[in-house]
């Protein structure tokens, strides 16, 4: 007979199954032809495993649903040029072949130049390949020992890897305050790190499991106004000071004159989001995540105010107010003598007639 739990063919009086110990009884004795036992085997060989993974992830920890990559992470192109560079003299030396010595002395000299400069040289691209594999949230051993046993290679394969996403773990058994806890101190690791995108992505976690986590608030503004700094230095940026009606003082950062996508802090921390209107009554912001989103061009036509997208001329569905500050009645309004009229319907610009 086979035993009814590993499917083993075992003796007809077997109490115990010989192969995984389990009992035995006579009304479950399954007289069932040797290749239906070997397929339900092999079913179970392939789903036990999966199911044990399974259980073990729910009993220790939940990931959070997140992207693979990080769509922040520049590209290590300096590390691609090195690489390259490194990969061309090595196969000039191997098509020119090897230099002819007048004695084995200087021969002897040369190859003991040849093996320090070549150790040093390794020892530097394995430091260079660890620490951008760290950055790159991946393993650093196998990398080191790739960097080591071929340099050029492993400076040009990790040049073209993307940026993993560390996985955020809510943790079962602790209530929200401790698994928030838990990430505003790996948010705080992350920081210390420079791993910003990182920070961030666990500190706001972290606010969301807790709102009155302070810590994590403190991680997140200071993530954003580290990256903004490094976003400013890399390109032309030009910095502004706005009064707004509330009476804050805006501090706007933006690359080559770009309003849109600027950084905006107010006492050097990311601005709330909000809308924001110049004390001038020139402009309106519009700000989210500590960045202008929409700008809108104040203008007065007579007796109207239009809120333009474009600063020189209205555009369909920009919104119109009367001089109260109302939004103004369906209608064809004068902007002037001999000037085109705003033709109006439900407080929304439609065109110029």
């Amino acid at each position: 007979m086979f035993c009814k739990s590993c499917g083993r063919q075992i003796d007809n009086d077997s109490t115990f199954c010989s192969f995984c110990g389990t009992k035995q009884s006579i009304d479950l004795k399954p007289q069932v032809q040797p290749d239906v036992i070997q397929s339900n085997q092999q079913n179970k060989n392939t789903t036990l495993p999966v199911y044990q993974n399974q259980a073990n992830s729910t009993n220790s920890s939940n990931i959070v649903r997140q992207p693979k990559y990080d769509p922040t992470y520049q590209k290590e192109d300096d590390v691609m040029t090195v690489g390259i560079f490194l990969l061309v003299i090595a196969l000039i030396f191997a098509i020119a072949g090897p230099i002819k010595f007048e004695d084995r002395e200087s021969y002897g000299q040369f190859k003991v130049v040849t093996v320090i400069v070549s150790l040093i040289l390794r020892i530097f691209v394995t430091v260079w390949v660890v620490n951008i594999a760290k950055r790159q949230n991946r393993e650093t051993f196998g990398w080191g020992l790739f960097a080591f046993l071929l340099p050029s290679i492993a400076l040009i394969v990790i040049a073209t890897r993307k940026k993993l996403f560390a996985n955020i773990q809510i943790v079962d058994g602790l209530n929200n305050e401790q698994n928030s806890k838990i990430l505003s101190d790996k948010a705080q690791e992350f920081f210390a790190d420079n791993k910003y995108s990182e920070s961030i992505r666990f500190s706001e976690k972290a606010i969301e499991l807790s709102p009155e986590n302070e810590k994590a608030k403190e991680v997140l503004k200071k993530c954003k106004v580290a990256l903004a700094d490094i976003n400013n230095a890399r390109g032309a940026t030009q910095t502004v000071f706005r009064e707004m009606t509330n009476g804050k003082l805006l501090k706007i950062i933006s690359k080559h004159n770009q309003l849109i996508g600027a950084n905006v802090f107010i006492d050097d921390f990311p601005a709330p989001d909000g809308v924001y209107d110049y004390k001038s009554g020139t402009d309106r912001l519009v700000i989210e995540n500590g960045e202008i989103i929409i700008r809108y061009f104040i203008r007065h036509y007579k007796n109207l105010i239009v809120h333009q997208k474009e600063e020189q001329l209205p555009t369909e569905g920009d919104d119109v107010y009367n001089n109260q500050g109302e939004s103004a009645p369906s209608g064809e309004y004068k902007t002037g003598f001999m000037a085109a009229k705003l033709v109006v319907e439900n407080g929304k610009f439609i065109k110029l007639k």
